[in-house]
């Protein structure tokens, strides 16, 4: 389950949930923009200093968010085959057994001839 996640819905998803996060810090910088200008009197803001509704009318953008996470899995699994294991096909595993007290790692082996 590990494995599925961090190959295939942690690389679809993380685009999406950073941009949120980005998103929300853009609207608490606004809302803090407008308490310091409403405090010091000028509750329209001074120009320039990005307090106004539209100038931070954010709009979704889906399909790089997509494109974005299609890429991060395609690459994930590319880079799974160049760093995963190298066995051959035709090997064998050889489940991880005891021998004089000592555990010993389960392996691939080549298949008997």
């Amino acid at each position: 389950m590990a494995r599925i996640f961090i190959s295939y819905i942690l690389p679809l998803v993380l685009p999406t949930v950073l941009y949120f996060m980005w998103i929300q810090w853009v609207r608490k910088q606004v809302m803090a923009n407008r308490a310091k200008a409403k405090a010091e009197g000028t509750p329209e803001g001074v120009h320039g200093d990005h307090t106004e509704p539209e100038d931070f009318d954010i709009k979704m953008p889906w399909f790089r968010l997509i494109l974005a996470g299609v890429t991060l899995t395609l690459v994930g699994l590319v880079l799974s085959v160049f760093l995963g294991p190298k066995n051959t096909p035709d090997s064998i595993y050889r489940p991880p057994y005891e021998k004089d007290g000592v555990i010993i790692d389960g392996e691939f082996t080549p298949k008997p001839k």
